[in-house]
């Protein structure tokens, strides 16, 4: 009895770590839309400071455990560092505050939770293999999913901007970019430690074009500070942190479904604070998508395997 009390105490408490980080990332996209919406600061920008300042912290800390440098020294290692740096983890992050400076954080999420359905028509492409049931059953649900939640039902109507769609579809396609190709070296070295450098790496290439350290045109405000530390901070670090130690006491798969709880927060949070208008319909069509991940994420006979250790 005192063993299966203690089992389940660690499996709550792996769950909340997952809830806490997912819940994270939902408040931090509704913090980059009220950055954008308040103030001069550009998705641009903001990704090229974020990216660089979480990675420089992500990387102290990792390098209290392990090796950081050990990924440059091997070539064909260095060279899908940075192919994943530039394409994955500096798309996802470009598109998807695009996404959100072009329409709203809810959507934008949403939208990106497209990434699996994607990852599934790559691997049927790739392998020639015709989708199972359950994965067209999900490519359908997304696909309503995604109708619903860009036109609140009606056929004529789009509720978003085309900026908006465009950024959040290929959000939604860079995340299957950065879960499927860093997957060889996430076996090699701590994921913290490539997380850490293709923000890094990304963000600086990124900095060339947005030259964040000319930012006279931004009026610093308390405010906006302290929004910027918790994109930073709360948004990024922590978040990723807590993923990773959910890892210890809950499955890979349970801490991908947990994560649908990031656009369940991001819409809440956007109503209640943002005051961000949400129809039924385009509600109807969030709880499609996000369905989409737990089907896809069923382990027995699929093809695919969610792995969103980098995703954010």
């Amino acid at each position: 009895m005192g063993l299966k009390n203690k089992e389940n105490i660690t499996k709550w408490k792996g769950i909340a770590l997952a809830l806490t980080g997912a819940s994270l990332w939902g408040f931090s996209g509704n913090a980059a839309e009220w950055i954008f919406s308040h103030t001069a600061v550009t998705a641009t920008w903001l990704v090229s400071v974020r990216m660089v300042m979480a990675g420089l912290l992500l990387l102290i800390l990792v390098s209290f455990n392990n090796n950081i440098f050990s990924v440059w020294k091997n070539k064909r290692d260095r060279l899908d560092l940075l192919v994943f740096s530039l394409t994955g983890m500096l798309g996802a992050q470009l598109t998807f505050f695009l996404s959100i400076e072009a329409g709203n954080a809810p959507t934008a999420t949403l939208l990106q939770f497209l990434g699996p359905v994607f990852i599934t028509i790559y691997f049927a492409l790739k392998f020639l293999k015709w989708p199972k049931r359950k994965e067209w059953i999900a490519v359908l649900m997304a696909l309503t999913g995604t109708f619903l939640l860009l036109t609140n039902g009606k056929l004529d109507y789009i509720t978003v901007s085309k900026d908006a769609i465009f950024w959040g579809v290929l959000s939604g396609v860079s995340v299957a970019v950065y879960t499927v190709y860093p997957v060889g070296l996430l076996k090699l070295y701590a994921s913290a430690a490539i997380t850490g450098w293709a923000m890094l790496l990304g963000g600086l290439a990124v900095s060339v074009w947005t030259q964040p350290w000319q930012a006279g045109f931004i009026d610093w405000t308390p405010s906006l500070f302290w929004m910027l530390a918790f994109v930073v901070i709360f948004g990024t670090l922590l978040p990723f942190y807590l993923y990773l130690d959910s890892l210890k006491y809950i499955s890979s798969t349970e801490t991908s479904l947990l994560g649908s709880a990031e656009p369940l927060v991001a819409t809440i949070v956007s109503v209640v604070w943002l005051g961000t208008a949400f129809g039924s319909f385009q509600s109807a069509g969030g709880m499609l998508i996000i369905l989409t991940v737990f089907l896809l994420s069923m382990p027995e006979k699929g093809i695919l395997k969610i792995n969103q250790t980098v995703n954010k």
